[in-house]
């Protein structure tokens, strides 16, 4: 017979939902949508915050998900503590280019690591184990197992991966700390613990990479949308025409990503100006929503000024609120999402479900999301972009079937199977 499941969920990256810019991202909403799958199938859930002050934040972001009074649990080792308030200071130290401080302390962080970790080993093995000695699996739905919870050797621990992004596009990444929670975690990646890919692309991507892993214990489990992701009709409200800056009488093609340099942006854009001059179309725009990459922005406004009359056509709605999306996406004529590399790809999955035709890439994971119901084309052709704006533009009957298509398609996807297979490996790991 299996165990019961009391399971702690990491909810350290609830706190981005207090923002509204690129930290809700794909990561913090299958964060929140997980969690409350996972509350709804009443098993026994605490969640796992790195610092107390951040508790009430985090309960503050849940009152738009759950009803349900939660448990919390916070790490209480006193050489961690110390151990991140000494990193802490060489990263303030860093950033205020104090060259010989952060020297020192990197030093002393050097010398002092081993012992730090012997020691938080030791207190939490004899002082701490006790605190988790009832809970059988911890679940991370982006970072890296906490130290304090890798110490405790009876709990399953599962983390969640999305994708190598920033390994496999290093030349977009510069700027990215080595000590982000991205490199932390594929440092922290083993053969002991257990794995959540969100595509099978992304599964095979990690295990070409980290050979490490078991094959055994890292399993697909494709992500979902919203329910409130569904078709609201082709007119949109005059009130968010107004709030989105998209001019009213006019068609809009539909975009909703990070801008940043692997969305393929600028592509998109210049391919519809180019579509919209060969074809004499002046009753339609692009509207681009989404949080941005600050380095990115100069280039990517350049590129707009420099269409010169149609730099006009090229609306930046900036983020989108998430109750405004649905209705956005319904709108549109059809959606583009032609990112070079994808991990999952939401937003198409999004826009399908709102009966919106997609035009996607056709590489990575994009084609387990998308499969037959869209158009797919190579990222890098211009070519295959302005055929595929002429083809959803001047034939309606192929627009109306990859709608109907993609409204089939995304009745695939739910959170309910995704968490039913989550619980489903939880269970075999407990036995």
């Amino acid at each position: 017979m299996n165990k019961e499941l009391n399971i702690i969920y990491d909810a350290t990256i609830l706190i981005n939902g207090i923002n509204k810019n690129a930290a809700r991202s794909g990561i913090y909403f299958t964060s929140i949508n997980v969690l409350k799958e996972l509350i709804n199938k009443n098993l026994n859930i605490t969640l796992f915050c790195n610092e107390i002050e951040n508790i009430e934040i985090i309960k503050r972001v849940l009152l738009n998900y759950t009803d349900k009074n939660l448990n919390y649990i916070t790490p209480s080792s006193p050489f961690l503590s110390i151990y991140n308030n000494l990193k802490l200071k060489r990263t303030k130290a860093k950033e205020q280019h104090k060259i010989i401080k952060k020297f020192f302390l990197q030093v002393i962080i050097f010398l002092l690591s081993p012992v730090f970790k012997q020691l938080n080993k030791f207190y939490i093995s004899v002082f701490q184990a006790h605190k988790y000695k009832r809970f059988s699996i911890f679940i991370s739905p982006q970072l890296r197992i906490h130290p304090e919870i890798q110490g405790i050797g009876h709990l399953k621990k599962f983390t969640i991966l999305y994708d190598l992004i920033p390994m496999l596009f290093p030349d977009y990444h510069q700027d990215i700390d080595k000590n982000c929670w991205f490199w932390q975690l594929l440092g922290s990646l083993n053969e002991r613990d257990y794995y959540f890919a969100i595509s099978e692309h992304t599964r095979q991507d990690f295990l070409k990479h980290f050979p490490k892993i078991d094959p055994n214990k890292i399993t697909t489990i494709l992500l979902a949308c919203d329910e409130k992701f569904e078709p609201k009709g082709k007119n949109l409200p005059s009130s968010l025409s107004t709030k989105y800056n998209i001019p009213e009488g006019k068609k809009f093609v539909f975009s909703l990503c990070t801008l940043e340099p692997r969305k393929n942006l600028i592509r998109t854009i210049k391919t519809f100006i180019q579509f919209i001059k060969k074809n004499n179309i002046d009753d339609m725009v692009f509207v681009l929503g989404g949080g941005q990459w600050d380095a990115f922005i100069p280039k990517l406004d350049a590129e707009i000024e420099g269409l010169g009359e149609y730099k006009d056509k090229i609306i930046k709605a900036g983020y989108v609120d998430d109750e405004d999306l649905p209705a956005l996406y319904s709108a549109a004529e059809w959606f583009v999402y032609t990112s070079m590399y994808e991990g999952f790809g939401l937003p198409p999955l999004e826009a399908m479900s709102c009966g919106c035709p997609v035009i996607t890439s056709n590489n990575s994971s994009l084609p387990e999301v998308v499969g037959d119901a869209g158009i797919m084309i190579d990222w890098d052709s211009d070519e295959q972009h302005i055929e595929a704006y002429e083809k959803y533009y001047f034939y309606k009957d192929l627009k109306e079937s990859n709608s109907q298509k993609g409204l089939d398609r995304a009745k695939q996807f739910s959170w309910e199977k995704c968490v039913n297979e989550m619980v489903r490996k939880m269970r075999g790991s407990n036995e």
